[in-house]
């Protein structure tokens, strides 16, 4: 049996489903009912009641959730957490995205405390730590998506796929933070692309403000790809402004090289080399710690052998790190 938040094994003859210590961390303590709901059906019941300041994004719902009594409740509003079942039309998704982020969070980026909360009739929903909440002052912490940072209205949701290239986003990152933070984004698309997370919009990419202008911590990332995903391309933006990558667009042949990541970075005012380093540096992490992470997941085996087989299969057009 494996935590149901760190993926690591439990031990002992009767193992409950978390470790201590990673109940402490996410919830602020070992003694807790996390009896959320009979069911999947049951949760979902409450769930449009209970979800003001939040939208469904595609098919999937959002609700907010906090301790209160020692307990876990949905809430209206002020929750430190959100929870999110699998939509039936996809199913695992939850535990999709607690693999993908336990990933990101091993090969070094900032990932809230995160991990699954499994329901009476066995269903396992998916819950994170909000990081825009002060939760000592109680207070909202700024923050705004990559479509307020460019100014681009929202008034049409396709915007947040057509307004703008990820070359636009690194070149305003580069300006308004510097280099440091441009190349932790463009370390971010690369992890993107080789977990087939092909849904990495203008409004997956957050910044928040103070006390300088920054990356939020990652959410929204899963392996989308996994379920017959619609997406013209491995990613959710045109990587460039104008025309295509040198290797995609050459090769014709569906995948980025690591040379178009590279190419991205110059192009958006990043030093060639360091560039170059920092996307193979992504990539031997990612070889180094998805096989155990995505084998340890809660992902059925079907699912599991699909996802491995996705990343195995980037990482071999990411391995091509010079121009076509």
């Amino acid at each position: 049996m494996n935590c149901l938040i760190c993926l690591k094994a439990i031990t002992g003859s009767k193992p409950p489903q978390y470790h201590g210590s990673c109940l402490d961390e996410m919830f602020g303590s070992r003694k807790l009912d996390l009896e959320l709901a009979e069911s999947r059906t049951d949760l979902v019941r409450a769930m449009p009641r209970r979800t003001q300041g939040f939208s469904i994004s595609g098919v999937q719902m959002k609700a907010q959730m906090a301790v209160q009594d020692g307990r876990l409740q949905l809430i209206d509003s002020g929750g430190e957490f959100i929870v999110k079942p699998s939509p039936e039309e996809y199913p695992f998704v939850a535990e999709n995205e607690h693999a993908t982020l336990t990933l990101m969070s091993k090969v070094g980026f900032p990932v809230p405390p995160c991990g699954l909360i499994k329901l009476k009739d066995g269903h396992l929903v998916f819950a994170i730590r909000r990081y825009d909440r002060d939760l000592d002052e109680g207070s909202k912490l700024h923050q705004e998506d990559a479509m307020q940072a460019l100014g681009v209205s929202n008034v049409d949701p396709s915007y947040k796929y057509t307004a703008a290239s990820y070359q636009t986003v690194l070149e305003m990152v580069n300006s308004n933070a510097g280099a440091a933070v441009a190349m932790e984004l463009l370390e971010r698309l690369v992890f993107s692309y080789l977990v087939g997370n092909d849904d990495h919009h203008l409004k997956n990419i957050s910044f928040l403000h103070e006390p300088l202008f920054r990356l939020t911590p990652a959410y929204d990332v899963l392996a989308s790809s996994l379920y017959g995903s619609k997406a013209d391309s491995p990613l959710a933006l045109k990587m460039l402004t104008a025309g295509e990558p040198s290797y995609y667009g050459t090769m014709g042949n569906g995948y980025y090289s690591g040379s178009d990541f590279v190419e991205l970075g110059t192009k958006a005012g990043l030093r060639e080399a360091t560039a170059r380093k920092r996307v193979a540096g992504v990539a031997n992490r990612v070889e180094k710690f998805a096989p155990d992470i995505v084998e340890a997941s809660f992902m059925p085996d079907n699912m599991k052998a699909r996802y491995h087989d996705l990343v195995v299969d980037r990482l071999r057009f990411i391995r091509e790190l010079e121009p076509a």
